[in-house]
C-alpha cells in the first residue's frame, strides 16, 4: 500500500518540477523574443557584468544562463535562481501596464543597434519617454530588480545606462533604431531616432541631439520598496569606456570559443561580489580554489537549512508580536497587564535609542577647533575592535 506521506511528497516535487520546467521555458522564449541570440552581440548589461567580473561575462556568452532542465536534481535552487532573475521581467510588465494606462508616450525595449571596430553591438532600453512640449525632451528609464533597494547604484547598474544614453545620443541621426521583432527596423534598415518618433508618437523631434533634453534613469524595485537613481546624461567619456570594453569582451568570448578553452584563463572579480553565490560558473572558478572535504557537505546543507528557518521564524514572530501590539492597543487597558493562561503581556512606551552622528560632531568639533585637530581629536578617540573569524559559505553551481 502507498504511504501517503511520500504519495503527498512526491506530488508536491512533481508540482515544483512542472513550475521549474515553465520558467526555465518562459525565460528562454523570453530572451529569443525581446532580445534575440545574445551570442552574436554584445550587449549593455554584458558591459556591466565584464567591469564586475569577466570570466561571468564571457561565461554568459558561451554557455548562456546555466539553466536548463537538466537541473532538476536540485529543484530549489532551480526555482530560486529562476525566481529570481524572471521577477525582473514581471515587474517590466506591470510597470509599462501602469504607463500604458496613463496612456503616456512610452516606447517598450527599443533596439540601437551599431558597431565598434567590427564588434557588434546592441542596446535595448527598457522604456524611452519623449515629448516635444515645451522645450523636446527625451528619458530613458531602466528597471532594475532588486532583493533589497541599495544606498548607492552598482557601478554595472550606472556603465549600462551610461552606455544606453551615450549610444542613443551618439547615434541619434543615424538608422539604427528600431523594436526587436518588428520587421525592417534592425541594422542598416532600421530608423533614426526622430524618425522612430514620428512614427511611434506622431511628434517631430530636432534633428540635432543638442536642441534636446535628453537623461537616463534607473528605477530599482524591491518587492516592497522602490528608488530612482539619475540623472545620467550622456557623456563622451563613459560612451567611450562602454565601447572598448564590449570590443575588450568580444575578443575574449571569440578567443574562449576559437581556442575551445573555455573559460581557462579569463580573469574573475576582484575581492568579494555578493553575487557571487549566484553566479552560474562559479563551480570550477579559480577565486575559490580549495580542497576536497566531502565529508562536510551534509553539514553545510543542515546549516543552509537552519539559517533558511530561522529567516521564517523571524519574519513569524514579528508577525505575532505586531498582533498582538495592535490587540493590545485596541483593548483599551491604560498600561495594565493582559494575562492569558500560563503568560501575560502589556506594551510600554520606551525611550528611544542613543546614537552619536559622528559625521555630525565631526563638523561641529571642524567649526570649533578646526579641521585638523578635529580630525586628530576623533582619531584619538576611536578604538578597533578584536579580531574574530567569519564563516563564509557559498554555494558551488554544478553546470550539467
Amino acid at each position: 500500500m502507498n504511504d501517503p506521506v511520500q504519495v503527498q511528497v512526491d506530488r508536491s516535487h512533481g508540482l515544483m518540477a512542472l513550475l521549474a520546467k515553465g520558467l526555465v521555458e518562459s525565460s528562454a522564449q523570453r530572451t529569443a523574443s525581446s532580445l534575440g541570440d545574445r551570442s552574436k552581440y554584445i550587449g549593455m548589461s554584458d558591459i556591466g557584468r565584464a567591469l564586475e567580473c569577466p570570466r561571468a561575462a564571457v561565461g554568459r556568452k558561451l554557455f548562456g544562463n546555466g539553466d536548463d532542465l537538466a537541473h532538476q536534481h536540485d529543484l530549489p535552487s532551480l526555482l530560486a535562481r529562476q525566481l529570481r532573475l524572471q521577477r525582473g521581467h514581471w515587474f517590466e510588465a506591470g510597470i509599462a501596464h501602469v504607463f500604458r494606462q496613463q496612456r503616456m508616450p512610452v516606447i517598450e525595449q527599443l533596439e540601437i543597434v551599431t558597431s565598434h571596430h567590427g564588434v557588434p553591438i546592441r542596446a535595448h532600453l527598457d522604456f524611452v519617454f519623449a515629448s516635444t512640449v515645451g522645450q523636446p525632451t527625451v528619458r530613458v528609464l531602466e528597471l532594475k530588480s532588486c532583493e533589497n533597494i541599495p544606498s548607492t547604484l552598482y557601478s554595472s547598474y550606472e556603465t549600462q545606462v551610461y552606455g544606453q544614453v551615450g549610444l542613443l545620443h551618439a547615434l541619434w541621426d543615424q538608422p539604427a533604431f528600431g523594436v526587436h521583432g518588428e520587421a525592417d527596423r534592425q541594422g542598416g534598415s532600421g530608423l533614426t531616432f526622430p524618425q522612430i518618433c514620428r512614427e511611434k508618437f506622431g511628434v517631430e523631434m530636432p534633428v540635432n541631439p543638442s536642441e534636446v533634453d535628453i537623461e537616463a534613469w534607473v528605477l530599482c524595485l524591491s518587492m516592497s520598496n522602490a528608488r530612482a537613481f539619475g540623472p545620467y546624461l550622456p557623456d563622451d567619456t563613459m560612451l567611450s569606456l562602454c565601447l572598448n570594453k564590449a570590443k575588450e569582451l568580444w575578443l575574449k568570448f571569440d578567443a574562449s570559443k576559437v581556442s575551445g578553452a573555455g573559460l581557462d584563463g579569463v580573469a574573475t572579480a576582484n575581492g568579494f561580489h555578493p553575487l557571487c553565490s549566484w553566479c552560474e560558473f562559479n563551480a570550477d572558478c579559480p577565486k575559490f580554489d580549495g580542497i576536497d572535504q566531502p565529508q562536510w557537505s551534509d553539514t553545510l546543507a543542515r546549516l543552509k537549512d537552519l539559517k533558511a528557518r530561522q529567516d521564517e521564524l523571524e519574519v513569524e514572530i514579528s508577525e505575532i508580536e505586531e498582533g498582538l501590539r495592535t490587540a493590545y492597543a485596541l483593548s483599551d487597558v491604560s498600561g495594565s497587564w493582559i494575562n492569558a493562561g500560563n503568560h501575560r503581556f502589556r506594551v510600554s512606551a520606551q525611550n528611544g535609542r542613543r546614537t552619536l552622528n559622528k559625521e555630525q560632531l565631526r563638523l561641529e568639533l571642524s567649526a570649533a577647533l578646526g579641521e585638523e585637530e578635529a580630525n586628530a581629536l576623533i582619531a584619538r578617540c576611536e578604538s578597533e575592535g578584536k579580531p574574530f573569524d567569519r564563516l563564509t559559505v557559498s554555494r558551488i553551481n554544478k553546470r550539467s
